[in-house]
Order: C-alpha cells, then structure tokens, then sequence
C-alpha cells in the first residue's frame, strides 16, 4: 500500500459529512489537508466549520488549511488551487465531495435547482481537475476521486430515471469525468476513480431527503467514516488497473478483508 505521509490532498465541502471524514482519515495516515468549503460559521442547519475541521486534523498531528470556497464560482477554485500551492508546494490527492441532491420531475424542476446541481455536481469537479491536474502531473504520481455513481442504474440514489432525471443527469456527468480523465492521465500515473454507496449514508443532506432516498427498515444508515475508509483503500492502491472504476464503497470494504461493517451503522434518520 502506498505511503501517503506528507501528501497534499483537497477536499470540498470538507467542513462536515463525508467530507470532513475523509479529511480526518487522510490526515490520520499523515496526510496534510486542504479543506475546502463554504461554512466559516456553524449554524444548526450546517453544523461544523472550515475551521473546526482544521482543528481536528492539527490535533491528530497532521498539518492543514482551511480555504472558504463556493465550488459554484471558478475563481474561488482556482483561488483554492492557488492557496495549496502556496501553503504546501504540491498536490497529490483531490476528492470531489460537494455536492447538491434534488429529486423533482423535469416540469416541475425550477432552473435555479438545476443550475444548483449543474454547478456543484457537474461543473465544479472539471474546473478543480482543470487547476489541479498541472501540479499533480508534476509529481508523476496521484488520486483522484469524485463521488459519483456507477454509470448504470441501480445503486441508492440512481435506482431510477424518473423523478430523478435531472440529478443523474449531473451525476452521471461526473462519472463520466471520471471514465475520460482515467484514460487521459494513465500516462501521468494518476488513478481517477469514482465512489458511491449501496446504503445510506448519515449527513445532513440525507437527513432532509430520507423520504426521496426511500429510506425504510431494510436499508442500513452508515456513519461517514464507512466512506472515508473506502477512500483510503482506493488512494493507498498500488494496483495500476485500479483507474476509470465506479466504484461501490461497501464492496471495496468488502475487497479489503473489512466484512463486518456493523461499527458504522447508526440508528435510521438518528
């Protein structure tokens, strides 16, 4: 497994979720991280901040940056892109964590919602990739990850195109980002995987839209950590084939020896 002591890695919508597991599970392998996103001020509806998850990561011995960003806006990514090179003269990680959810029929959609998804889903992880990808290629060496589903129907969250056509529609999109950047940086030996899971994740995006999930008895809730821990097994591979995969985050646990998921199931909706 590969050893990421004194890798550099961005994370958006790093502040809470997902994103802020994976920070704390980067950053425990020794990792220094950039956390990005909006929050600089928790509120009960967006609890946690930037900054809290800086504090996190400095008290677990690693090194870290928090950097405001609205991934909506092209100059504040490339701003972010810039403060890392500045901070930390590298980088070698990005994970595409932000992101917006919205279940409605296209005639019903307002644009506003789908510009929203657009931004955030689609948009934004070719403009980070489009900073990021000059300084990765100068290191020969990197990972990049989006969270995006597998290009076919069926996991949570893509069961079905109806009522839910406009979010795959940036969804999807990118997945395909992840299949094209693959090929396109095999030379460069960065892996471009994405990563999705069969259950719920507890956040609190799925704590709003639990009923859209379908969420019922017979679907798990997962803590974050099960993601993040994903995440760490697929950036720490040294398979070389392991690139242009939309991956399912249980199964790479499941690939990994990691058969008893039961320490992150929480309670439904808790």
């Amino acid at each position: 497994m590969i050893d990421l002591k004194n890798k550099v890695a961005i994370i958006t919508g790093a502040s809470r979720g997902v994103g802020k597991a994976c920070a704390l599970k980067l950053a425990a392998e020794g990792v220094k991280v950039v956390v990005a996103a909006k929050t600089v001020v928790s509120h009960e509806r967006t609890p946690g901040t930037i900054h809290d998850t800086v504090a996190e990561i400095k008290a677990l011995g690693s090194d870290a940056l928090a950097v405001q960003t609205n991934v909506r806006f092209e100059e504040q990514i490339v701003h972010l892109v810039q403060q890392t090179m500045q901070a930390f003269g590298r980088i070698d990680i990005v994970i595409n964590n932000a992101g917006a959810i919205m279940f409605m029929p296209v005639e019903e959609m307002p644009v506003k919602r789908f510009d929203l998804m657009m931004q955030l889903n689609y948009r934004a992880p070719f403009i980070l990739c489009h900073e990021a990808i000059p300084h990765m290629k100068k290191n020969q060496s990197g990972a990049i990850i989006n969270m995006s589903p597998p290009t076919q129907l069926g996991s949570l969250a893509a069961e079905q195109w109806s009522g839910r056509t406009c979010y795959l529609m940036s969804k999807f999109g990118m997945s395909n980002l992840t299949c094209g950047l693959a090929e396109e940086l095999k030379s460069d030996n960065i892996s471009v995987n994405s990563l999705w899971p069969e259950n719920i994740i507890d956040t609190q995006a799925t704590r709003v839209f639990a009923k859209m999930l379908a969420a019922s008895s017979t679907i798990s809730w997962y803590r974050p950590e099960l993601v993040a821990e994903a995440v760490l097994y697929v950036i720490k591979s040294e398979d070389a084939a392991l690139t242009g995969q939309t991956l399912i985050a249980e199964k790479v646990l499941y690939n990994h020896g990691v058969n008893d998921l039961s320490h992150y199931l929480v309670n439904q909706g808790a």
